[in-house]
């Protein structure tokens, strides 16, 4: 039993929080395969939109849904 809990603690310790997966990993495959924009959503109301700027910059819209 105690075997499952720290296993489920290493998994969680290894998740990326869903900004830092927008920022880093969607944006560099946006950028290795030069598209223009990307949108990205988890299905659990999370989206992330990324767009290259007329300047080559990138704007990234992160947006979540959360029931209180």
């Amino acid at each position: 039993m105690t075997e499952d809990v720290i296993k489920e603690e290493q998994a969680d310790s290894k998740k990326v929080s869903w900004e830092a997966f927008v920022k880093q990993d969607a944006l560099n495959f946006m950028m290795a395969h030069n598209l223009q924009a990307i949108t990205v959503d988890d299905g659990g109301g999370k989206k992330g939109v990324i767009k290259r700027t007329s300047k080559g910059d990138f704007s990234v819209q992160i947006t979540s849904n959360e029931i209180l």
